[in-house]
């Protein structure tokens, strides 16, 4: 029975550890957004780019089906770049995937003093230009 409650007890304990030291989503600032999603794309790091998410903008594997579709080879002169619009910030993923040209825009929201990304598509066009 001790060990019952010691095993239990340890359980409880690494749940609440990992829990406390996960990382918080998102960046504390722009430019860090901005990094954070370079990086995460060029090392084809699908769980660190859903982690710089609003959870309730993606579903759970957003970010790892949108690293798989960049193709088999890390897209060549990859580059996020911080855009403003309307008023609003946007990080915007820019490069070549295969033969194929790559831009992708989100939206940036502050959500818990932290920067993340938004996935629901801008409604016009920070690609162009």
């Amino acid at each position: 029975m001790i060990v019952l409650l010691a095993g239990l007890a340890t359980w409880l304990g690494v749940i609440c550890y990992s829990i406390a030291t996960e990382p918080p989503k998102g960046a504390p600032n722009l430019q860090a957004l901005r990094a954070d999603v370079q990086k995460a794309l060029r090392d084809e790091d699908g769980d660190t780019l859903q982690n710089l998410f609003d959870e309730d903008t993606v579903s759970d594997g957003y970010a790892g089906s949108y690293v798989k579709k960049l193709g088999p080879k890390p897209v060549a002169s990859l580059q996020a770049v911080v855009k403003r619009q309307y008023g609003a910030s946007f990080v915007v993923v820019s490069g070549t995937a295969g033969q194929r040209p790559l831009c992708t825009a989100w939206q940036v929201k502050e959500k818990d003093g932290r920067q993340q990304l938004d996935g629901v598509a801008p409604a016009w066009n920070l690609c162009s230009g």
